[in-house]
């Protein structure tokens, strides 16, 4: 435990938002991932929660998984028939209390991308803010 506590005193700025997020937000994540994607969304998530956790900077892959989660949680592929998102979307009541938090969790994530793309493109050579890019 004192190991992953010091990797947290020493993350990179994106980093240490991801895991600040995944610790205020990471049970909502789940749910969302759960009610939006299914198992396999689920678990994406989770898997990508722990390599958060135990790694010394933020991977273009993680990068690329948040941005995954944002799609799925502003349903970008509903609509199209043979994906589980459609089948699951559809299966929400429209008054559902889950909506409204989904709406509000996939603001907070969208700003968190917008957040580690600026730190993210500071450090890098690709100054055209790859993440708010693959968002917006």
């Amino acid at each position: 435990m004192t190991y992953l506590a010091s990797i947290a005193v020493d993350a990179a700025p994106e980093l240490h938002a991801v895991r600040m997020f995944f610790d205020e937000h990471g049970e909502a994540i789940a749910n969302a991932t759960q009610t939006l994607g299914g198992p396999a969304a689920s678990a994406r998530y989770f898997v990508l929660a722990q390599a958060v956790r135990e790694t010394l900077r933020l991977t273009r892959t993680q990068r690329r998984q948040l941005v995954d989660i944002h799609r799925l949680m502003t349903l970008q592929n509903v609509g199209d028939p043979d994906r589980i998102e459609t089948q699951l979307f559809a299966k929400i009541h429209p008054e559902s209390p889950i909506i409204d938090d989904i709406c509000l969790l996939s603001d907070r994530l969208q700003e968190l991308l917008v957040q580690i793309s600026a730190d993210w493109s500071e450090k890098s050579s690709d100054r055209d803010g790859y993440l708010y890019k693959e968002v917006a």
